[in-house]
């Protein structure tokens, strides 16, 4: 079977894993992907991550400020359908390889552009590397750690949300071009793509209300609190749905709390911190009563949401990987045989193929230069229904019936996009608006918002009429649950065969944990990064990026699955798995391998060595992020030192001694000044920053947003940028908003529309909550 995006082909420039991640989705999919290399290298290469980022692509090597490499190179562009560009702002037009330039050589380019900080604002020239986007950002004073003051964060989840959202971004530019008659220009950034993993910023979230009596919020610290056990291990609860929560409590023998007046609204709402902190205090104790194994069978029998902690490696053994075909080996020139995590999603007809290795540096050079200038240009003309001012997937149309974060922010992401979604809700709305006090909710911005009662006949039916009209039809309902309500993809695909059916699972269809409950906190468990963020030793942590990193995958997925469905000419299945996506963001240390080990941070989370970690100074906090020998050595003329060039724990006594003669503020102003990648790392919180801070305000992170009822307020911004049509800021309406409208494009008469709505099909009724 042909792969999805067999014969496009991809130019790959810059280092860093976003770019890596990028032309990675690109590659598994069928494109020839390129890396351009200097004669140096990649900095990344030796790292164990480098094997995953880059396998299935293929290595020139160009030096891009050599006149005769530029022009190989820009007879390269001639005949490329894509460019991956992660570069400095301006390094791109100093060289002579950016957009502007690109274009005018060939009309059918779609250039995506990876930033650290933006193309905008203050921190624009900032250096582009994962911590320091995590220290100004505020990320490392959101978690919670083994000491006061920020911790380091070492999962590389920004760059792997900008890899994702290039990806995505080029994809939909891909889509566009017959439509369009040309290729366009999209950017994100790192900073953009840890906006997506800002769940809860906003107007109205309840983890950011002020405490009152009886509205104090619980969610992450009861039904999402890691929880010891009796032998000494955790598990990461998962028990946020209320038949989950009530037989949690009834197996712990609090049964009590359930039928207590004053806890009505819990898991949500409490009626103060002391009688929060009480319950806790009693589930706990409970949860210590038995070993993790024994709750993790009491778990799986009467389905209450919780998991175990596994490393990274450990995951790529377990059946939920095995037996889901997400375990690739691939044989790796200079580390040997590896065992990497899979195919970001499973297609029933155009499969991805995880290719060969990561190449050699140079390796495909004169391949490349031979084969390519022999191609001719992609070629393109505009329909006639064209015209400029419309963006990528405004032809697309998205059905979103799944729940919460992961599955319906992907469909946001589509939207941003373009694309059309509708949002399906039952009468009491999807239950991820339990997060939020107003009509505002970050996962449904930009959807129109349709009521129905799908345990109905006449629900059903109207959803079938959708479905029709449908590209994409979006779940993530655990098996057992699509079939018992008519949605399953047999029948979905009898409606429309040429629609992409996706299931946007936490577990996968298959393996023994396939209907098991799933939510933001389990793959954080399974796939590793709980062990990862927690540093040598300590016990593991909950980090709360399970749900935006899905989404992120799951967004990139159906974009691949939308152009080969259009390819084929006919239909197909997808599947993707939140445990999956985030083995992709840990991948680094999940890769099984006879080599060096990826780093692993320090007990005290201070970092990984002297060169990579956070220093307390005479006023506040410093992180450095010293990857090259030009920052090395810029690094050892500020400090007026001589430095080794391998880090040692002596180094870190001795730079630590050095920093506290100074503050934060100033030893990053000095550093940065000579080239050295370093940053304050407690100034602000992630949540205040991302909305707040001067800089996310400029460069169009955050941007202020007018809405009905709520005025005006500061929001998260659109991820991507398309140089075809700037995304307007749709606002987030009321629960059912669209039903009217939607019912009426079906041919269904004023009459009936009342029917429905007073028999209850499409009657909105709310979460119940106080708002």
């Amino acid at each position: 079977m042909a792969t999805a995006l067999e014969g496009l082909r991809v130019l790959e420039l810059g280092s860093g894993a976003a770019a890596g991640i990028a032309g990675m989705v690109l590659a598994e999919n069928g494109a020839e992907v390129v890396k351009i290399e200097s004669p140096q290298g990649d900095r990344d290469r030796g790292r164990p991550g480098f094997a995953v980022w880059h396998r299935g692509k293929k290595s020139a090597v160009l030096d891009l400020a050599d006149a005769g490499d530029r022009d190989r190179f820009l007879e390269l562009a001639r005949v490329a359908d894509g460019v991956i560009e992660a570069l400095r702002p301006a390094t791109s037009a100093r060289l002579g390889v950016d957009f502007e330039t690109l274009r005018k050589l060939n009309g059918q380019l779609v250039y995506a552009a990876i930033t650290g900080f933006g193309e905008t604002g203050p921190w624009r020239d900032l250096p582009g590397h994962e911590q320091i986007v995590a220290a100004k950002s505020g990320r490392m004073t959101t978690y919670d750690g083994v000491r006061p003051g920020p911790v380091f964060t070492p999962v590389p989840i920004a760059s792997y949300g900008a890899g994702m959202l290039a990806a995505v971004g080029l994809m939909a530019g891909i889509w566009a071009r017959p439509r369009l008659g040309r290729g366009q220009r999209v950017h994100t950034s790192l900073l953009h793509a840890l906006s997506v993993y800002d769940m809860t910023s906003g107007h109205g979230n309840r983890t950011n209300m002020p405490p009152e009596p009886g509205k104090v919020y619980g969610i992450m610290r009861v039904p999402f609190m890691t929880a010891p056990t009796k032998d000494g291990r955790f598990i990461q609860m998962c028990s946020r749905q209320t038949h989950h929560y009530r037989r949690w409590l009834a197996e712990l023998g609090l049964e009590a709390l359930l039928d207590d007046p004053e806890l009505a609204n819990a898991p949500d709402l409490w009626p103060s911190e002391e009688r929060l902190a009480e319950v806790i205090e009693a589930i706990r104790h409970g949860m210590e009563q038995r070993t993790a194994e024994e709750w993790m069978d009491v778990f799986w029998a009467k389905d209450i949401g919780g998991d175990p902690f596994l490393a990274p490696r450990e995951f790529l053994d377990h059946p939920q990987c095995t037996q889901n075909e997400r375990r690739q080996e691939v044989l790796d020139p200079d580390l040997g045989p590896t065992v990497q995590i899979g195919p970001l999603g499973m297609y029933s007809e155009t499969p991805s193929i995880v290719g060969p290795p990561a190449p050699c540096l140079g390796e495909h050079t004169d391949d490349v230069m031979a084969n390519w200038l022999s191609a001719t240009s992609p070629k393109g003309h505009a329909d006639q229904d064209s015209h400029t001012g419309k963006l990528p997937l405004a032809d697309v149309t998205i059905l979103d019936v799944g729940y919460f974060y992961a599955c319906p922010f992907a469909a946001t992401l589509l939207a941003e996009a373009g694309a059309r979604v509708i949002k399906v809700e039952p009468p009491t709305g999807d239950p991820g608006r339990r997060n939020w006090t107003t009509d505002y909710v970050k996962s449904l911005v930009g959807k129109e918002s349709i009521v129905l009662d799908l345990k109905t006949p006449e629900g059903l039916d109207i959803l079938y009429r959708l479905v029709d009209k449908a590209d994409v039809f979006l779940h993530n309902f655990r098996p057992g649950t699509p079939e018992r309500l008519g949605i399953d993809a047999e029948a979905v695909m009898a409606r429309n065969p040429a629609l992409l059916y996706v299931y946007a699972s936490c577990f996968g269809s298959r393996g023994p944990w396939a209907h098991k409950a799933g939510f933001h906190s389990s793959p954080n468990a399974i796939a590793g990064a709980g062990v990862v963020e927690s540093g040598d030793q300590n016990p593991p942590r909950n980090r709360t990026y399970g749900d935006p990193t899905a989404a992120l995958a799951t967004a990139a997925a159906i974009m691949t699955g939308v152009l080969a469905c259009r390819r084929t000419g006919r239909g197909q299945k997808l599947e993707t798995t939140m445990l999956t996506a985030t083995a992709y963001a840990v991948a680094e240390w999940g890769i099984q391998h006879s080599g060096l080990p990826a780093p692993v941070v320090d007990s005290g989370q201070f970092g990984y060595h002297a060169y990579q970690r956070l220093y307390e100074t005479a006023n506040g906090w410093l992180v450095l992020d010293v990857h090259r020998d030009r920052e090395h050595q810029a690094l050892g003329e500020v400090l007026g030192i001589e430095l080794p060039e391998l880090p040692s724990s002596e180094l870190e006594t001795q730079l630590a001694e050095v920093f506290s003669s100074d503050s934060a503020e100033a030893w990053e102003s000095r550093l940065l000044a000579a080239g050295v990648p370093a940053a304050q790392a407690d100034r602000g919180d992630f949540l205040h920053n991302m909305l707040n801070e001067i800089h996310m305000r400029k460069s169009g992170v955050a941007v202020e947003a007018e809405q009905d009822g709520l005025g005006s307020y500061w929001r998260a911004a659109p991820t991507m940028q398309f140089s075809s049509s700037p995304t307007p800021l749709a606002p987030t309406l009321p629960l059912g908003w669209a039903t009217m409208g939607i019912l009426g494009e079906l041919g269904i008469d004023h009459e009936e529309i009342t029917r429905l709505h007073d028999a209850g099909v499409t009657k909105p009724i709310g979460h119940g909550l106080p708002t």
